[in-house]
This record gives structure tokens, sequence and C-alpha cells, in this order.
């Protein structure tokens, strides 16, 4: 989903709820899909996708942005803002978050020309195990103007769900979200919604689980 060519719709980023986007939102022209590579050597892209029925373009890829580094593994891409800060005449939405949860990176991509994203900022592997993460998995606005991540694993690729908060400004870590008294055994996705206070998250698996070939020994905590 692209963002307007104005980085913003109504007042603020997003929708005063479902309906309202439904009735005011204009049809999407542009969308952006993680494309993931399986062969040695060749690194993960967006691709940037017309679907804009009456452009020449319609249903092609138009743009494609390669990562820097190889073995990435894009995965759930989320925006800088959204709803939650719908309103915010300040808050402009022209950043995709890009957790990869291959090489624990993840890349923040400067969406004002929506035609043709490009690298902004890119949050380092050891910056997530400097506050005991690894591999980010799902990222969302917060009504804040930060960013929160998703976490499953800990700084040794062992089982461990949290949450790291990204500045939305610096794209720095701030810290976890939860304290370390209030860790799962294991994470994955998550949603909130943030008019009543509620989160809710899943659980998947340890990372050395999927990254490294199967070995029992590391199955006690499944």
């Amino acid at each position: 989903m692209a963002p307007p060519a104005d980085g913003s719709c109504c007042k603020g980023p997003g929708y005063a709820s479902p309906a309202d986007a439904m009735a005011k939102g204009p049809r999407e022209k542009l969308v952006y899909v993680p494309c993931i590579q399986t062969v040695e050597g060749r690194k993960d892209y967006l691709a940037t996708v017309c679907v804009d029925p009456d452009s020449p373009d319609y249903s092609k890829v138009v743009h494609r942005l390669p990562m820097p580094h190889e073995n990435d593994e894009l995965h759930h891409s989320g925006w800088n803002t959204c709803a939650s800060c719908h309103g915010d005449e300040k808050s402009t939405r022209d950043k995709l978050i890009l957790p990869s949860l291959g090489s624990s990176r993840i890349y923040i991509i400067d969406m004002s020309d929506p035609a043709q994203p490009k690298h902004h900022a890119v949050v380092e592997p050891e910056d997530l195990k400097a506050v005991g993460y690894s591999r980010p998995h799902t990222s969302h606005c917060m009504k804040s103007g930060d960013v929160i991540v998703s976490m499953m694993g800990d700084e040794n690729d062992g089982a461990k769900g949290g949450f790291v908060v990204l500045d939305g400004q610096t794209w720095k870590i701030k810290g976890s979200w939860n304290s370390e008294d209030d860790v799962t055994p294991f994470g994955y996705d998550f949603w909130y919604q943030y008019k009543f206070n509620v989160m809710i998250s899943s659980e998947f698996g340890s990372p050395l689980q999927m990254v490294e070939v199967f070995q029992p020994r590391r199955c006690t905590n499944w």
C-alpha cells in the first residue's frame, strides 16, 4: 500500500476507523512486496508493483530496491505511522520498516517518493544483541510516533519472546518495551488495538530450530 503523494491522508496518517477508510480511501496505485532470494549470492529486494488498471505498467514491477546484504530474509513490513496517529498532522507516513528474520537486521526504507523507495537507516544485529534480542519478526507503529518490533530470539538465537522499541525519528533502539521479568518463552506475530489498550501476540519457536539443520537435542523447549 503506497502513501499518498502529500505524505498523509485525512488529518494525519490513516483514517479514524476501518469504515472511514473504506468510504474515503482512494484505490491503491502501488503496492510493495518483500522478495526473498533462495539462491546463494543473491540479495533480497523490495519490489514496487503498479496496481493502477489505467496505467500501462499495470501488474508490472516498476522498481526494485535490493538490500545491501545477503541472507536477510525480509519478513513482515510495517509503516512508521498509521491509524493510531490519526489526527496528528505532524505525523507523516513516509518510512517502511523491514525486519529481517534471517540476519536480525531491521531496514528503514524512505518512501517519500512512493515509486522509488530508497534506504534510510539500518538497525544492525549487534544493536539488537546489545538489548538481549535477535530475529525481528513484525513491526507496528505506535501512537507515540515510535515503532515496536516483535522478537523471536535472545542474543544467542535461543528462544525468547519480547518487543523492542525504535525511536521514530532517529531509528535508534530505545530499549525493550517489556521488562525482563515479562518475557515469554517464544515470540512471533502481534497486533494491538490502541483504542482499547489491548495487544495480542502469538508464539512460534526457537530461532535455532529454523536457521540451522534440525537437531533433536535442541527440542527440549518445544
